[in-house]
């Protein structure tokens, strides 16, 4: 995240610059683009002062999603801008024109810089594999705790993106479970267990009817003791897409949704233990 952050920040300020001197210097533009009126300098101006502005708001909030909607906007409007620079529909100057390609200069090295960016944000290690973590503390000996969220054959009564589940065969470490969401399903088998500590379960991805764009999927659960009566649930999830340009256009989404599907499982599971 924090290289996206950065070329935000960088965007941001050169994006600012940029409207205010075609805002105080809207007149002088006019006269370069031999146009009669300044409105559309005080336009464009004003519109590439307010998007950098909200660039400002999502360095804050540091929202994939976000930032993935400003490399589009600015996709966009190179692909206008190139437009006009191929059919000329505007009877403007030849150096009016040479200013617009000119001034795509810099947002297509920002559409790079923050694609790039974009596609490392949860990658672990330096490689195409993301590893995103969840952790929630609950006031529970983890004992209980563990008795709780191992209950794999009843993980859809508390996991909102699972609406049917059944154990197909084995416990524990070799168990296979049938998943189902929706019109969707998918196999599961446990690759780790450690009772009272952690299990993990990699997903069965290679299926042509496999619903979702991932390569692999593995999820792990553990419990931490923290102290008497507290214990930490920790919930990691790695899992790898199966297009290098899914990690700029399907993870913010991916991100934004699974994130609000972990927090809702993480409330159910905190409601039931501290119930």
């Amino acid at each position: 995240m924090e290289t996206s952050i950065r070329a935000t920040k960088l965007n941001a300020v050169t994006t600012l610059i940029s409207g205010l001197s075609i805002l105080i210097f809207s007149n002088r533009l006019a006269g370069i683009f031999e146009t009669e009126s300044n409105t559309p300098f005080l336009v464009v101006g004003g519109v590439i002062t307010f998007f950098s502005l909200t660039m400002v708001v999502e360095i804050k909030k540091q929202r994939a999603l976000a930032i993935l909607w400003i490399i589009i906007q600015d996709i966009m409007f190179t692909m206008a801008s190139i437009y006009v620079l191929i059919f000329r529909p505007f009877d403007i100057s030849d150096t009016g024109y040479l200013f617009i390609g000119l001034f795509l200069i810099p947002i297509i090295f920002f559409i790079t810089y923050q694609s790039l960016g974009l596609s490392r944000i949860d990658a672990k290690g330096g490689t195409n594999v993301k590893l995103m973590s969840f952790k929630r503390r609950v006031k529970e000996d983890k004992s209980k705790v563990w008795k709780i969220i191992s209950d794999v054959g009843n993980y859809h009564k508390v996991a909102p993106n699972i609406d049917g589940l059944e154990v197909v065969s084995g416990e524990k470490i070799g168990m296979i479970r049938s998943c189902s969401h929706g019109k969707d399903s998918w196999t599961e088998t446990c690759s780790l267990w450690e009772e009272e500590k952690e299990y993990s379960f990699e997903v069965d991805t290679t299926p042509l009817d496999y619903p979702y764009p991932l390569k692999t999927l593995r999820g792990n659960w553990q419990v931490n003791e923290i102290g008497k009566g507290e214990t930490e649930i920790i919930m990691n999830f790695e899992f790898e897409y199966k297009k290098p340009y899914q990690n700029i256009l399907i993870h913010p989404m991916m991100k934004h949704q699974f994130t609000k599907i972990c927090k809702e499982l993480l409330d159910n599971w905190q409601s039931i233990i501290e119930s």
